[in-house]
């Protein structure tokens, strides 16, 4: 795969930005529209209530967890306490950030040489394609026979569960050699960043059912969330939702510490017995990450009608890469909605997109962190 982007990139002499219009070339707009950043969100959450069982480490009314439903722990002070402070997963958060500098957060469209620089930081060793080409979604049930999606054959018997090699690695492993050969690089870099979002949402939940015998693994889900930050200056997929959703993403940061905080209360030395606990904190955590996954869908379909055609399909690659994912639980809240929502995020014309419908569907399936 390398050599094969390598090789693309030595061939390619000629930018992979060359087919798209520059700021001085655009003459309905001073400034391409994928250059401006988009604004960040305000949110009004009053209707919103949290469950009785939410651990709440934030709010007076309270008193900073002290009287919510959750034994005094480490986390009661608002700040995640690692159980290693050696998290391995920061690095693979920071790849992240690396490759979304090189592959979308730029004016220009990347260039074949960018792919390259990108594939190179996503495959270092122990790194983020290593865990996106094992990762498994714990919402299915378990592989026949207990086996990992990591075994050699298991992805093809389980492939919602092995969610990681049977769906996204495929997906960014073909945008990387279609963007290394210079082919439509804006929208294969709009298939790479959906698909790595989604790994970043599935990772934390990943890695609390793990934690219940690698203790380890808690920092892991914290981390695949903020990037190892804290609350007010996230990176990865927490500055997403932090930007389309400040309140949606304090509530997940609240449930990564009520993550921490089980695994404190529960044996954190060794495995932990208290799974009740461990679910609460889990859809505590769930509820939160969907919702901010679902903001930032619902942002892209609100800038879809905007911008040259270009801008348009590189959203609706966007859409059609992230939205069928969130299928499972929207199914599972309102089938009606979800047939609307599925029906407006897998359509190929973006004129044939209603935005409205679409959004709409949204806002009621995932209306509360």
């Amino acid at each position: 795969m390398k050599r094969i982007l390598w090789m693309a990139a030595a061939a390619l002499l000629v930018s992979a930005c060359d087919d798209d219009p520059k700021p001085d070339e655009t003459p309905d707009e001073e400034v391409p529209f994928e250059c401006t950043p988009a604004p960040v969100q305000t949110e009004n959450l009053g209707s919103c209530q949290p469950a009785a069982t939410d651990y709440r480490p934030r709010e007076p009314q309270v008193n900073n967890s002290a009287s919510d439903a959750w034994a005094a722990c480490i986390s009661d002070d608002n700040v995640y306490h690692p159980v290693n402070p050696n998290i391995s997963t920061v690095a693979r958060v920071a790849a992240f950030e690396d490759i979304a500098r090189l592959l979308w957060r730029d004016c220009e469209a990347p260039t074949a040489e960018d792919f390259v620089t990108a594939y190179d930081k996503f495959t270092q060793p122990e790194g983020l394609g290593s865990r996106v080409q094992r990762r498994e979604d714990y919402h299915y049930p378990p592989a026949p026979g207990g086996k990992r999606c990591r075994d050699e054959g298991v992805p093809e018997t389980a492939p919602d569960r092995c969610v990681g090699p049977s769906k996204l690695l495929p997906i960014i492993t073909d945008a990387f050699t279609r963007g290394g050969q210079g082919e439509a690089p804006r929208v294969q870099a709009a298939r790479i960043e959906a698909a790595l979002l989604w790994f970043l949402y599935i990772s934390p939940i990943s890695e609390v059912n793990t934690c219940t015998t690698t203790p380890n693994d808690c920092d892991s889900s914290w981390a695949y969330y903020t990037g190892g930050t804290e609350r007010g200056a996230p990176v990865g997929l927490a500055s997403y939702v932090r930007n389309v959703g400040p309140q949606t993403h304090d509530r997940a940061y609240d449930a990564a510490l009520a993550v921490r905080c089980w695994r404190n209360l529960d044996n954190e030395t060794g495995a932990a017995t208290n799974t009740a606990l461990r679910d609460r904190a889990l859809a505590q955590y769930d509820k939160a990450l969907l919702r901010g996954v679902a903001l930032i869908l619902r942002q892209r379909l609100t800038q879809l009608p905007q911008g040259s055609e270009e801008d348009q399909r590189v959203r609706l690659t966007f859409i059609n890469t992230l939205g069928p994912f969130l299928d499972r639980e929207a199914r599972t809240r309102n089938p009606a909605l979800a047939d609307t929502l599925k029906a407006e995020v897998s359509k190929t014309s973006a004129a044939d997109v209603d935005v409205d419908a679409a959004t709409a569907a949204l806002d009621s399936l995932f209306s509360c962190p």
